[in-house]
């Protein structure tokens, strides 16, 4: 495995980059750097800084046991490691890639956050690791690198044997938290806020949404490493969007919701036909589209009916 091309390899045009993550006498500083000048780096974005699409998850340990594994666990691609302190990263390559975009599946979203914690448990992984830079496995001059030439990228489902629900909340019982971090911050902060979306959209919640965002704001600053404002927003508005035009839940059934039929679709389409009308406004599928969160060819195709 020891003649992968950084660059071939990797196959994107930039990577997220730094020198300088652990020094005592500079700032923190990451920065965004053409692939071909990326490769000699400290640390390094090995999925893309400006994808969120995760081929690879780092576990970041902080003892020295680097050549330790459970039983028949999968080998990771690589395992990077510090020459004086022994301390590792160790890089396991997946399969099939996960979208980790707000729009994108929150199921495969979930798979991928169980089976980070579970990694972490079982090799005694660094909780509050955010899984944003590793070492990079190419730097010869800054780490040891191990490469592994049994490995097989991973498939996630196969991987959640090594999930154990029962021992990972006794370990974070025992150790106060088991701190949230990496992928799995997204999946908590989206599952508690629309949990209490669901709960209190009869009360306050549906006639205010400052409310889901005050309370997601608040969630996010328990985490270890809380997420960017951004991505706190884009959760917010991913929830108040399903609340507004999905969502026919009860108070005796807080969890109910349907899809939308065709007349439901056409009503919306039509009230927003109506406001863009009552403005002097022309329309269009692609303006029609921003107006109602349906796709274009959806609207399209719902237009020949009025």
């Amino acid at each position: 495995m020891t003649n992968l091309k950084f660059k071939e390899y990797l196959n994107t045009k930039y990577q997220l980059v730094s020198d300088n993550i652990k020094s005592t006498s500079k700032n923190k500083a990451s920065w965004l750097e053409y692939t071909g000048y990326a490769e000699h780096r400290k640390y390094v974005s090995l999925n893309p800084g400006n994808h969120k699409v995760v081929r690879f998850l780092t576990i970041d340990c902080d003892h020295p046991n680097y050549d330790e594994f459970p039983g028949s666990f999968p080998k990771p691609l690589c395992t990077v490691i510090d020459r004086d302190s022994h301390r590792h990263h160790h890089v396991f390559e997946l399969k099939t890639p996960v979208l980790t975009d707000i729009n994108a599946k929150w199921k495969p979203k979930r798979l991928l956050a169980t089976v980070e914690r579970g990694f972490i448990y079982q090799l005694g992984g660094d909780t509050k690791f955010t899984n944003t830079l590793s070492k990079n496995p190419w730097n010869k001059e800054a780490w040891s690198t191990i490469w592994y030439p049994d490995f097989k990228p991973l498939e996630l489902k196969e991987c959640l044997t090594w999930y154990e629900e029962e021992k990972i909340k006794k370990s974070a019982n025992d150790n106060e938290e088991f701190a949230v971090s990496g992928h799995g911050r997204h999946v908590d902060l989206f599952d508690y806020v629309r949990h209490l979306a669901y709960r209190n959209y009869f009360g306050a919640w549906n006639s205010d949404d400052s409310i889901v965002y005050s309370t997601a704001y608040q969630f996010n600053a328990t985490f270890y490493e809380p997420l960017p404002d951004c991505d706190v927003r884009s959760t917010c508005k991913s929830i108040i969007k399903f609340m507004n035009e999905r969502y026919t839940g009860s108070n005796s059934e807080p969890y109910a919701r349907k899809t939308p039929t065709v007349s439901d679709k056409l009503e919306i389409l039509k009230s927003a036909i109506r406001d863009v009308q009552s403005q002097g406004e022309l329309y269009n599928a692609t303006h029609l589209a921003e107006m109602t969160g349906f796709p274009r060819q959806t609207v399209s195709r719902l237009l020949k009916k009025i």
